[in-house]
């Protein structure tokens, strides 16, 4: 029995029955952590359409008044910056290779049959193991055409949401992968209709040392999946390497820059609130003192004028605003946070007290 709580990432007790497509406890375990960062690189719009998820609505604010403070409420891309720049300084020279077959050389023009060279595949996975902590590649070829004229290894890249099981073993005093279950999604023709249709086709690999197995969902309701293909490879083992950025185990991590997503969750939060605030009373009101509530509906602009009883006076009224420069001050201190925490990460943190003069 599993034994997962929602404000916890602590998993205790076993899985005794698990079906190909099931994540195993290791991907249980890490899966809380990629939520918000997987949100904050979809930007506003994905922001937005989790409402509540990431934006909490007050106790006894409306529906109504919800949804306009979510649509004034964007996203700062702090944590997408940060990403990109960190990759980008990973990846600011280009790969250079030395004693490579020229056959290597040559298909590494296009890495992943996309059309990527090495760098740009290289700056893709960068990305990818800040995101998530750890980010996989498998050598793949295509099934039944190895002495075809043309057809080449390529590269695929998993995420961790994507590698769904392992097993290992030491073999030969070293720990290898003897099972691996990695989950995928292939856009295909729809065969019916005008023939112009698509669908997503999830399936599920399954690799072990000289044998592989592909699982596909049924279109059926129960959304099984069935074995459609199986046989024999030439490896003795899997062709899959790992690359990590905060490793904590065999396959498991920690995202590096996961409270930085925190803040800039926080500088959404923030900045909504505020943006709410600016909306309502930012803006200077109309006001009528003196004059009768009888009164007809009174027209006022610059190019019309008014008539008002005796001792009655109209004036606009706006808020001094004090309050909202501490708000603005708390955005500012977040931007700070997350600034240093990004200079952190490039330059290396420092575990021991500095001196004065040396700080300086």
């Amino acid at each position: 029995m599993l034994t997962t709580s929602a404000n916890s990432l602590a998993i205790t007790g076993s899985i005794l029955d698990l079906r190909v497509e099931d994540p195993g406890i290791a991907w249980r375990r890490m899966e809380p952590r990629w939520e918000l960062i997987e949100a904050l690189i979809g930007g506003t719009l994905q922001m937005q359409t989790a409402g509540r998820r990431w934006l909490p609505q007050e106790p006894k604010e409306s529906d109504d008044s919800y949804k306009a403070r979510l649509a004034r409420s964007v996203c700062p891309p702090y944590y997408q910056r940060l990403e990109q720049m960190l990759a980008g300084m990973i990846n600011r020279k280009p790969v250079r290779l030395d004693n490579v077959n020229e056959t290597i050389t040559e298909h590494l023009f296009d890495t992943d049959l996309q059309g990527n060279d090495l760098n740009v595949f290289a700056y893709d996975l960068a990305r990818k193991v800040i995101r998530y902590g750890h980010c996989g590649v498998l050598v793949d070829f295509p099934r039944g055409d190895e002495n075809a004229q043309g057809d080449r290894p390529y590269w695929l890249t998993y995420t961790p949401r994507d590698i769904l099981g392992w097993r290992t073993d030491i073999l030969n005093g070293t720990q290898k992968l003897t099972q691996l279950r990695l989950r995928e999604q292939v856009v295909a023709p729809y065969e019916s209709g005008n023939g112009y249709g698509e669908q997503i086709i999830e399936q599920i690999r399954v690799l072990e040392p000289g044998s592989f197995r592909l699982f596909r969902k049924t279109p059926s309701k129960s959304g099984d999946y069935e074995l459609i293909a199986e046989g024999p490879t030439t490896l003795d083992e899997i062709p899959f390497a790992v690359a990590y950025g905060n490793r904590i185990g065999q396959l498991e991590s920690t995202p590096p820059l996961e409270e930085v997503a925190y803040l800039n969750l926080q500088s959404y939060r923030v900045g909504s609130d505020l943006s709410n605030q600016l909306h309502i009373a930012a803006v200077p009101r109309f006001h009528l003192y003196g004059v009768p509530a009888e009164l007809d509906e009174i027209t006022a602009g610059p190019d019309s004028a008014m008539a008002l009883p005796v001792d009655a006076r109209a004036e606009f009224v706006e808020p001094q605003g004090t309050s909202y420069g501490f708000q603005f001050q708390q955005l500012d201190s977040i931007r700070d946070q997350i600034n240093q925490l990004g200079l952190a990460s490039v330059m290396g943190q420092k575990n021991v007290a500095e001196s004065g003069l040396s700080k300086a």
